[in-house]
């Protein structure tokens, strides 16, 4: 048979090496296991045998007894991985992931929410904030996986596509239906994933993991091109290069599977950081507000001046943390109980001892 190529390949974990296998006259594709393929090499061999002995039942052949024949099936199209980061955080992910096939070129996009939420699977919010992801040891986390839809490039794959993905502890795979005759399929698939306790491994996990997420493409057996038909397995393979070339040529550059990765990983490292930044910027937003109003009361209605002073030294100095705003505030607080500790009943001023000879004064 002159309709097939055969291409040795390695899956995306660089663990397993596979035989790919594609219909030139279709671009169907499959992917077999060492076992099948050294079944049907022995095959191919006898076939090849039987038809220098010049055996004509080869023409006739059915299609259940050819060695390269096989009925379509699902492929993988591609991966897309998910890093979790932001959920130590409190922070939800909502970007936009690039889909590799096992060679690190473009397969699409994939558009996926992981965000923190209670038991029932309702979302925390934009308000909700962890500033020290150890905050959350030996508590409950829930958080919930959301896949919304695709951008696949590859039309072959209109037939129908799905996703199917673990998390970490899970035995089986998690599936979405299948969404048929769409290059934009819209999953709407979610899942909560519930933590009893969160551990140091679950921060770990975090911190440097992600989830995979497998895209499959259904095939179809479609009708060839009569064109194509007509020329011979060499002829088919010089066009598959030649197509193939001018693909490669187009993209700015062929990603590497650990390029994409790296990429995505920086890319949830900014996105940490940006809304971080930015729920602090709300926060301090906030201070400086109740500051603004503190400061417009009467005289007689305000309290605790250094206190006062302190807040709006931390809240209008942007280069000053929360952090370090918190420890301001509880040393002015601890330096007002004393103050009042030393204060007689009738808010008399507070009898200080004075070493004699000494010059030292007291600042009010």
């Amino acid at each position: 048979k002159q309709w097939y190529q055969r291409r040795v390949a390695i899956t995306a974990g660089g663990t397993k090496v596979m035989v790919k296998m594609k219909n030139l006259l279709n671009g169907n594709t499959w992917l077999w296991e060492r076992g099948k393929f050294m079944n049907r090499r022995y095959l191919m061999q006898d076939m090849y045998q039987r038809n220098l002995d010049g055996d004509e039942t080869l023409k006739d052949m059915p299609e259940d007894q050819d060695p390269f024949w096989d009925p379509p099936c699902e492929v993988l199209i591609g991966t897309s991985s998910a890093f979790l980061q932001a959920l130590g955080y409190g922070i939800d992910m909502d970007d936009p992931i690039l889909i590799t096939d096992y060679k690190g070129e473009d397969q699409g996009q994939m558009f996926v929410n992981i965000s923190p939420c209670d038991e029932e699977g309702k979302c925390m919010g934009e308000e909700y904030f962890v500033e020290d992801s150890n905050e959350l040891l030996g508590k409950p986390y829930h958080y919930k996986v959301t896949m919304k839809s695709c951008e696949i490039r590859d039309s072959r794959f209109n037939v129908g596509s799905f996703i199917k993905y673990k998390i970490d502890g899970d035995e089986e795979y998690t599936v979405t239906p299948t969404v048929n005759q769409s290059l934009a399929p819209e999953f709407n698939h979610s899942r909560v994933v519930k933590i009893d306790k969160v551990t140091q491994e679950t921060l770990e996990f975090f911190e440097n993991s992600c989830i995979t997420f497998l895209l499959y493409g259904c095939q179809e057996d479609r009708e060839s091109d009569v064109k194509l038909i007509k020329l011979t397995t060499k002829e088919l393979r010089q066009r598959e290069e030649t197509t193939g070339n001018m693909k490669t040529n187009a993209l700015t550059r062929q990603l590497t599977k650990n390029t994409v990765d790296e990429s995505a990983a920086l890319k949830t490292e900014i996105l940490v950081l940006k809304r971080r930044n930015d729920i602090l910027a709300k926060k301090e937003k906030r201070i400086q507000g109740i500051v603004t109003a503190w400061g417009k009361k009467p005289p007689e209605e305000q309290q605790f001046e250094p206190y006062h002073r302190a807040i709006s030294a931390a809240a209008f100095n942007t280069g000053t943390m929360l952090r370090s705003a918190a420890t301001v505030i509880t040393q002015v607080i601890k330096a007002q109980k004393l103050v009042g500790a030393m204060t007689g009943v009738d808010g008399e001023a507070p009898i200080v001892s004075k070493a004699a000879g000494s010059k030292a004064c007291v600042m009010m």
